[in-house]
């Protein structure tokens, strides 16, 4: 006998398609969950999967990737460009000299600028494209490329396509006071946000005659590796470039945050298709049943809900895939800004692959089946006699079960997070904490109900609580979605609020200087001698800073002044007489994100690669919130005898009298640009700014979470509204006016949804406790004060309440605007 009737089948589909034609709100309501679950998903992973390939495909300007660089040795910044000559005459033909560094143009911004070989560069490209993932079309014949002129060295900067227009499309820059022409390149060319030169231009820019940054080394060179190392005989370093890896590492808590939102928006936005497919399982309940006293097999009449539910997810799938590659290109520049202000990384353009529709479409199709195939099964194994209808409230047993499992789920979760350290596993937890949240929904807005229930006396209020209770079950999907998107919010508006709030104190007290001085790296030595000659100046700060690993982590090296040591470095822990052995040269400070992803403590050695000897030790650590890559600090004696730069890398002058003074003078005798100069206020200003930047991504992507759990409501309400008609108008018939009606209706809705907020509030809470003392210190090494705000969580319970409003009087005034005799006659019918 065969189990499958295609020819049955086929009967069914167009029976259900008849019915969605009679009612379009249930297919929309399935589809509009897919639609909000896939958008998000496709948008993350689109970010996510581009910013990777962005960091295996970071490249020297205009040319392939280097597998080996050669740097200056510990403490120097430059390199000779002799050295390079002597090794393309010793055979390295396949390299590129590289000098870096910034210049402000006639507004006082400040521009990073790389100066190489242009004809080296392309040429290495040329010789690497066979190996290379990128296929750019770049020569040196293309017609936007001024080769001539740039190798003559005139004045011609090359930028981005999209550098360009954010800069004013403007032909001319001036830099360092040069008059300079500016070249837009297609953003194919893979310039992303950096400026680029020819390297006898922007050595004259930068003023470094004759040195460079480093010199990149490409594939074709590695194989007489040892003889290179040998040629360089202590002059400069041979190490591997990293750059992939250690960008990757350092950014990856930052997309493991997007990731987790783009899986919270997909869950809310398949509870909300779930609950369309229940709904529409329920209306159609009489027609399944009719469907089978005809003589359809159970098996044909799955098999056509299976088919029905595969196209409306193909459809769903593909719309969401479309939204979500729009939404990745629009908060593209967003997350591009944020990495490279954070971590340095520059984002190449974006692209998409249709194989991120495939997976979407996937998993978004065995989600959906899993979850429905319960549903599937009970209608079409129900008992043919049976009718159905809309209200059913869920068994107290089952209520019980969910909120048992959400308490073990929990208590799990928190455990977990305990005795986890890695991020990832917090994460993880974190999750498993999130999951549990929805479960205790049931139970929880029973109770509610029962107890206002009590509360009130007979009446249309007590009727309002009595129905409630009934309502719960077929809005419980919804009321679960929203309870997520609310408690997901809430606590990621409580971890921007305390880290606002910590950053604020941390930078009270580590500016510590009245005025900065931002000068180019061609003027800082010179501007440290002067600084002290201008009247009205008591101090000169100094900072200087080169770039180390400690155990294969990127970090900084530095130290500072006495003074700034003793004002600026807030301790964490310290061993009792640190600065004693501080400058004595036994001990170090390392920054607070150091210690935790290297598992550091008090005491423990440093393995720095400039220090073979004397052997330092972990005497502090000492909190920082503004450098990704950690930071070491070594006394200044010690600064001076391992032979590092003497010049610094930011200073910072304290002044007597009126700040304008002073800073007019500097003006004047120092030629300095007025965005040069920085009071205290100001830097504060730019680093929340920045901050507040980085933070723009998560919060746009918690605004749409939001977003998707409201129209979910809206959906759901309008949804229950029309399966409500009857009883609605039955009401009317015993004499309730239409406006208590409305009053009434729209109330139980105000009622659950504040019931709603009231558990969400105290979880949102919890989260937020979770991501900002947990989460944070693990994955970025920052202790954070934690902060609730009532005035935030208030106005995210309002707005919600309102929303609420909104998606019920709106099918409402629709309901009670008709005859209610038909209202009623859709009972029967």
């Amino acid at each position: 006998m065969q189990r499958f009737n295609i020819r049955h089948i086929r009967v069914v589909l167009h029976l259900f398609l008849a019915h969605y034609r009679q009612a379009p709100l249930q297919a929309a309501a399935i589809v509009i969950g897919i639609v909000l679950a896939v958008t998000l998903f496709v948008a993350v992973q689109a970010i996510n999967l581009n910013a990777k390939r962005s960091y295996a495909e970071s490249t020297e300007q205009l040319s392939a990737q280097a597998t080996h660089l050669i740097l200056p040795l510990s403490g120097q910044r430059y390199l000779s460009q002799s050295l390079y000559f002597l090794l393309r005459q010793h055979g390295l033909s396949d390299s590129l000299p590289v000098i870096e560094g910034r210049v402000s143009d006639s507004k006082g911004r400040s521009l990073s600028v790389q100066g190489s070989d242009l004809i080296a560069a392309i040429s290495s490209l040329d010789r690497n494209k066979s190996k290379a993932t990128n296929t750019r079309e770049v020569s040196i014949f293309n017609d936007g490329l001024p080769i001539a002129e740039l190798l003559m060295g005139k004045p011609i900067i090359l930028m981005s396509q999209s550098q360009y227009v954010r800069m004013g499309s403007k032909a001319e820059l001036i830099l360092n006071d040069i008059k300079t022409q500016v070249i837009p390149l297609p953003d194919e060319w893979q310039l992303g946000n950096r400026l680029l030169t020819d390297i006898s231009f922007a050595q004259q820019l930068l003023n470094k005659p004759e040195q460079l940054s480093y010199i990149a080394v490409f594939e074709g060179a590695v194989n007489h590796k040892d003889k290179w190392i040998q040629l360089l005989n202590e002059r400069a370093k041979w190490v591997s470039n990293n750059q992939s890896a250690d960008l990757r590492s350092l950014t990856d808590s930052f997309h493991l945050n997007l990731t987790a939102m783009s899986l919270l928006a997909f869950l809310v936005g398949l509870f909300i298709a779930y609950n369309g497919v229940r709904y529409s399982l329920l209306k159609r309940n009489r027609l399944l049943v009719q469907i089978q006293q005809a003589g359809l097999t159970p098996s044909n009449v799955i098999m056509a809900l299976f088919i029905e539910l595969t196209f409306l997810v193909l459809i769903g799938a593909t719309l969401g895939f479309i939204l979500g590659i729009q939404l990745s290109h629009w908060l593209h520049p967003t997350v591009a800004l944020t990495l490279e202000q954070l971590y340095g990384a520059t984002l190449l353009p974006d692209t998409w692959q249709w194989q991120w529709w495939a997976q979407a479409l996937l998993l978004t199709l065995i989600a959906t089946l899993a979850a429905c195939w319960h549903h599937f099964n009970q209608r079409v194994h129900q008992p043919l006699s049976s009718h159905g209808g809309f209200y059913q409230a869920p068994s107290p047993s089952n209520e019980n079960t969910l909120f048992l499992y959400g308490v073990a789920l929990t208590t799990l979760s928190l455990l977990g997070m305990w005795f986890t350290e890695h991020h990832r596993f917090t994460m993880f937890w974190l999750g498993i904490l999130v999951i549990s949240i929805p479960l205790y929904l049931p139970k929880s807005l029973l109770t509610l109900a029962r107890l206002s229930e009590r509360k009130t006396s007979p009446g249309l209020l007590n009727y309002l609580f009595a129905e409630l209770r009934e309502l719960i079950s077929p809005l419980s999907l919804a009321m679960m979605a929203l309870l997520l998107a609310v408690t997901a919010n809430i606590g990621m508006n409580t971890l921007v609020g305390s880290f606002e709030s910590t950053l604020k104190r941390w930078l009270e007290q580590k500016l510590h200087a009245d005025i900065y001085v931002s000068p180019t790296q061609a003027e800082l030595a010179q501007l440290d001698g002067s600084l002290e000659h201008i009247d009205h100046i008591e101090k000169v700060y100094r900072q200087y800073y080169v770039n180390e690993h400690l155990q294969g982590l990127p970090i900084i090296l530095g130290t500072k002044d006495e003074d700034s040591l003793a004002q600026t470095l807030q301790l964490k822990a310290a061993i009792p007489d640190f600065w004693q052995q501080f400058y004595a040269d036994k001990v170090a400070a390392i920054s607070e994100p150091t210690a935790i992803k290297l598992g550091l403590s008090l005491g423990s050695e440093l393995k720095l690669e400039a220090f073979q000897q004397p052997i330092l030790r972990v005497g502090a650590i000492f909190y920082d919130y503004g450098s990704p890559n950690g930071e070491v600090l070594i006394s200044p004696q010690l600064w001076q005898k391992k032979g590092f730069t003497d010049t610094p890398t930011s200073l910072g002058v304290k002044v007597s009298g009126e700040h304008e003074v002073v800073l007019k003078q500097l003006e004047d005798q120092l030629n300095l640009h007025p965005s040069q100069l920085y009071e205290q206020s100001q830097i504060k200003t730019i680093a929340l700014n920045i901050f507040s930047q980085t933070f723009a991504i998560t919060r746009a992507l918690n605004g749409v979470t939001l977003m998707v759990a409201v129209i979910g409501l809206f959906s759901s309400c309008f949804m229950l509204l029309e399966a409500r008609k009857a009883s609605i108008a039955r009401l009317y018939a015993l004499g309730i006016s239409r406006r208590k009606l409305m009053y009434m209706t729209t109330g139980q809705i105000v009622a659950l949804v504040t019931f709603t907020l009231l558990i969400a509030l105290p979880l949102g809470a919890l989260v937020g406790y979770v991501l900002t003392d947990i989460v944070t210190l693990r994955a970025f090494g920052w202790s954070l004060h934690y902060l609730w705000r009532w005035e935030d969580a208030l106005s995210i319970a309002v707005m919600t309440i309102l929303i609420a409003v909104i998606a019920t009087l709106l099918p409402l005034w629709r309901l009670v605007s008709q005859p209610m005799v038909s209202s009623l006659q859709s009972e029967v019918m």
